[in-house]
């Protein structure tokens, strides 16, 4: 029985020695490799665009044994940050003699990065049993930039005076009152004319100016607020301002009119070739281009002139040949036509014209014997009244003579 106790007292001594010794082995070689990384700096402490600064990495050992192997590299970076050094920095050793356990960066923000916090991220390695041991780490660098502010500096039109029906030229100043280029500057006119409403400038630096030129035709009068949208890109990303300008419209009904009207013959008969002069003014201030005159008569013939350009206070005619093979009283519609930057405009008017019915060959022998018989009466009237003269100065004459004669006796 002493025996057996014996026996059992040594297999739990045996069994107590072997659990605490394992656990104690394993702790004791963890414990004396250890290494960590410590963000030391970012200088400066905010970054502007296109501006260098320096990251700061010290490596520290906190185990009771050297580190070897360690490895330590910058595993992700911005696109709007680029570094000048190698990303990978390997130390064989580290020591507390060591030159190589503070780790310097100097990087450089792009021109056009992105205000903000930007997260670089890091890795750290070194050798230890088992396996090598890896950690994370992450450095924030905050990137500042600057407001651009394009504003409306002028607003310009041509003509200055502007009238309904005038094509009109409109430039707007831009100006960049920010402390930052403004990028990709577009500007909106919100018209409700037909014409051009965008315009686009591009790039406008600091205190400098563009122009956004656009065109369009006052179709109406009256004095029209009208909305300005900048759109445009600076340090904080894309960017829109609205502002508003106003124009003034004068009342003036189109520029071109009918000054007169000519017909030859002037009282045509049915079967006569008749020659329509229409008279066109322009009674405006612009030159007007690709002037047309189309008549929608009935007849067979020409029923278009080309006119072509005419200058303010200019006229021209437009002749219209063709037969009035039919008699009556037409209302002839009459539309003048003529092209600007915006396509084509057309006025509408209306002409009177009165075709005589043709007459007869008897009716023609008649009128022109009643002509011969008005001339032969006024022949045989014209010598009976010189016959009567005539006779009146015969007795004249005659009664003189016997008057002498009774005188002498």
């Amino acid at each position: 029985m002493n025996q057996t106790i014996k026996l059992i007292n040594l297999l739990l001594l045996i069994t107590a020695i072997t659990l605490t010794g394992i656990p104690a082995a394993n702790a004791d070689y963890s414990g004396n490799v250890c290494v960590n990384a410590q963000l030391r700096e970012i200088r400066p402490g905010s970054v502007g665009l296109d501006e260098g600064f320096v990251l700061g990495v010290n490596l520290e050992s906190c185990g009771s044994k050297a580190p070897q192997d360690i490895t330590f590299e910058i595993i992700s970076l911005p696109p709007d940050i680029m570094v000048t050094e190698s990303m990978i920095t390997r130390i064989p050793e580290l020591t507390y003699s060591t030159s190589q356990r503070y780790l310097t960066y100097h990087m450089r923000t792009t021109p056009d990065a992105k205000p903000g916090p930007h997260l670089i991220k890091m890795k750290l390695t070194y050798a230890n049993t088992p396996i090598p041991t890896t950690k994370y780490y992450e450095a924030e660098v905050w990137v500042i930039g600057e407001n651009a502010e394009p504003r409306i500096s002028s607003v310009k039109t041509d003509p200055e005076y502007i009238y309904q029906g005038d094509t009109v030229d409109l430039r707007l100043g831009i100006e960049n009152f920010g402390k930052t280029k403004a990028k990709s500057v577009s500007v909106n006119l919100d018209h409700n004319f037909k014409g051009i409403k965008d315009s686009t400038i591009g790039t406008i630096g600091v205190n400098a100016s563009q122009t956004a030129l656009f065109k369009f035709k006052a179709d109406r009068s009256g004095d029209f607020k009208i909305p300005v949208l900048i759109e445009y890109e600076d340090d904080y990303g894309k960017q829109v301002d609205e502002y508003d300008i106003r124009i003034t419209v004068l009342d003036k009904k189109g520029n071109l009119n009918l000054a007169s009207v000519k017909v030859n013959p002037v009282l045509p008969y049915q079967g006569d070739t008749v020659e329509l002069t229409l008279r066109i003014e322009n009674s405006g201030d612009r030159t007007i281009n690709s002037i047309r005159v189309y008549t929608d008569h009935p007849f067979k013939g020409l029923k278009e002139s080309f006119i072509g350009t005419l200058s303010s206070n200019e006229d021209g005619p437009a002749v219209i040949t063709f037969i009035a093979d039919r008699a009556g009283e037409y209302e002839i519609p009459v539309t003048i036509t003529y092209s600007d930057d915006f396509g084509e405009e057309q006025i509408e008017r209306k002409i009177n014209l009165i075709v005589l019915e043709s007459s007869s060959n008897t009716g023609t022998v008649i009128t022109i014997l009643l002509i011969l018989m008005i001339i032969g009466g006024l022949v045989y009237n014209n010598y009976r009244t010189k016959k009567s003269k005539d006779e009146v100065i015969k007795q004249l004459m005659e009664g003189s003579g016997n008057s002498v004669n009774n005188r002498e006796q």
